[in-house]
């Protein structure tokens, strides 16, 4: 592969704006560690590339101007608003500087969880009926049925989730909703809840142009590599959880539920599962990586699409989409540099 000056783009936990009032503990759960950046630095040095990485925030124009780089390797999750992951790959387009992964309109989608299961509603991917609430105080939708899973409309890794994430009722529903409002200043999605198994599938690579615009259902790819489902299993996870991967979990128990995988499923449901997730990401419109999280419906055995990821995290030995990889022959720095040349193709620069 070729050999690049790259810039590495992160936002730090460290740098992250606190709010003078209470924020929940949980609030800037998505921004990287210092161990996540050193790890994506060190992959890719051992690559050959050489590495400048610097803090993602409105002053890098200025930044990126001092050096003369060929591509950036983007993992930056933003502070503030709706398009706040959208707003440094905005930055590079307006500098016309390429970068991997997703664009602009992907990641303001699909951070938006209820705009993006009307996406994938819309092309027929599996997705449990949902409604949002602004206010808290809106008419609750009559063709949703108890139980309900109540989360933050635009935030991941798990934030806001937590045992009274699930409501068996209008009056749990409304505090639990009016919470995440007020919490995570944004909408509460209210969506169906998928009692079941937990999976999450990542991909890498790109899809060609032709496989882009699925038709009847059909979507497979020639080019993107779809690792093996990891099953999460919160079996061993403490009670207080409620078998569910709350915020907690994710951010300070990663390492109490078991991560299978090849997940233990029939070859039928894995290849189910492997459609819908190229379907996601052509729908979704992402690039070079990304990950779809689904739980199997207990009583049907039909998976659904809780959610996709096209920023996924990249922390070496303890993010989903590494260990997946991991299992399918690709170990960390082949994982990181793989993720570069996707872009690279993309750009023109090999």
């Amino acid at each position: 592969m070729k050999k690049f000056t790259v810039a590495l783009l992160y936002n730090l936990k460290a740098s992250a704006p606190h709010a003078a009032n209470d924020e929940p503990w949980d609030k800037w759960n998505e921004l990287d560690s210092e161990r996540t950046v050193a790890g994506i630095e060190r992959a890719l040095r051992a690559g050959g590339h050489e590495v400048i990485a610097m803090e993602g925030d409105v002053t890098l124009p200025q930044k990126l101007a001092r050096y003369q780089v060929d591509i950036a390797f983007n993992t930056c999750e933003g502070f503030r608003g709706g398009s706040r992951e959208a707003q440094v790959p905005a930055i590079l387009d307006a500098l016309g500087v390429p970068y991997t992964g997703s664009g602009v309109m992907t990641l303001a989608l699909a951070l938006d969880k209820a705009m993006t299961k009307r996406v994938m509603a819309f092309y027929g991917l599996p997705v449990p009926a949902g409604q949002t609430f602004i206010t808290g105080d809106e008419r609750i939708d009559a063709r949703l049925k108890f139980p309900l899973f109540i989360k933050p409309s635009r935030e991941g890794s798990g934030m806001g989730v937590s045992a009274k994430s699930v409501v068996r009722n209008a009056r749990e529903l409304r505090d639990q909703v009016k919470f995440i409002i007020q919490a995570y200043d944004g909408p509460a999605l209210a969506e169906e809840f998928i009692e079941g198994r937990e999976f999450t599938l990542g991909m890498l690579g790109n899809l060609t142009a032709d496989e882009r615009f699925p038709r009847n259902g059909s979507w497979e790819a020639s080019s993107l590599r779809v690792f093996p489902p990891l099953e999460v299993d919160l079996s061993p996870c403490p009670p207080e959880e409620a078998g569910l991967y709350t915020s907690v979990i994710k951010g300070k128990l990663y390492e109490v539920p078991k991560y299978l995988c090849p997940a233990p499923i029939s070859k039928t449901m894995r290849a189910k599962m492997e459609r819908y997730a190229i379907g996601a990401f052509a729908a979704l419109e992402c690039y070079d990586f990304a990950r779809v999280d689904f739980r199997i419906r207990a009583d049907t055995n039909q998976p659904y699409i809780l959610e996709i990821n096209p920023l996924a995290g990249l922390q070496e030995g303890i993010s989903d989409i590494v260990m997946q990889a991991e299992a399918d022959g690709i170990n960390y720095i082949a994982l990181i540099n793989g993720i570069l040349e996707a872009a690279a193709k993309r750009a023109g620069l090999i």
